[in-house]
């Protein structure tokens, strides 16, 4: 009698495992997705740390503004402060492991479990965001720092212009002395009425980041997923109603006269 019930249930067990394909697939990319949010909350912490700092050091100082690039472009500030000696323009990274990298070189190694992960210099891509703030044509003196949550560390030592959390007011009290000139602070208005803060700019800037160097890796890898996952969600769903039936028909039938074979 119980071998006769797992037979009748036959059919509705070998309906639901042609799933477990579009199911994986769609479990992979949401894997994929989860790691995504968390590099990016994992940037965005960062980034309020020494945002944090910052504002303890300035008394004027801006959060992620978007500039034109003087190329036609839009390109992403994490923060902006008016000091005496001139507008600072600071790189956020939050980044764990061992750091490896010379100002020159044109990209930097993350070493981490056992791994190595490549990034662009950040020293390089706060270089172009100098160049943005310059070409409003401020007449003020520009500079930039690359800060490195205390997360990350620096066999190698620490590349001029590169600041760690911890060490950040120090590295910074030379730009604390005195009040920012009145040519200064025009320059520091200046530039806040050319930053963008809004949706519409933001969505510019990643399709002109997407233009530039392509899709990110893990999110390509979590659309192809998701499209395979739909693919063979269709295909089984399509197969389950014309030939999938008539399979498992047949099987049942063939353990039934197995079974009624073994028992004479």
């Amino acid at each position: 009698m119980l071998q006769f019930d797992i037979l009748t249930r036959l059919p509705d067990v070998l309906a639901w495992l042609p799933w477990l394909i579009p199911l994986g697939l769609a479990l992979s990319a949401f894997r994929v997705i989860q790691r995504i949010r968390f590099t990016k909350q994992r940037g965005a912490d960062g980034e309020a740390q020494v945002g944090r700092v910052l504002e303890q050091l300035f008394r004027q100082v801006r959060h992620d503004l978007i500039l034109p690039n003087g190329r036609g472009g839009l390109t992403q500030l994490d923060h902006v402060a008016l000091t005496p000696a001139g507008l600072l323009v600071v790189e956020t990274k939050n980044y764990r492991g061992t750091i490896l990298g010379h100002a020159k070189d044109v990209t930097w190694t993350q070493a981490l479990g056992g791994k190595r992960y490549c990034f662009q210099n950040p020293l390089r891509q706060n270089h172009a965001h100098l160049n943005a703030v310059e070409a409003l044509g401020l007449g003020v003196p520009v500079m930039g720092r690359v800060v490195f949550t205390s997360a990350a560390s620096f066999p190698q030592g620490l590349p001029d212009g590169v600041s760690q959390l911890h060490k950040l007011r120090d590295d910074l009290a030379s730009l604390r002395r005195g009040r920012a000139p009145a040519a200064i602070a025009i320059a520091w208005r200046t530039l806040l009425t050319q930053a963008r803060t809004d949706r519409k700019a933001r969505r510019a800037h990643r399709r002109g980041l997407r233009a530039r160097f392509g899709w990110d890796r893990r999110a390509r890898t979590a659309f192809v997923l998701l499209l395979l996952a739909a693919v063979s969600a269709g295909g089984v769903w399509w197969s389950q109603g014309v030939l999938l039936s008539d399979a498992v028909a047949s099987v049942q039938s063939a353990l039934l006269t197995g079974s009624a074979i073994l028992h004479r």
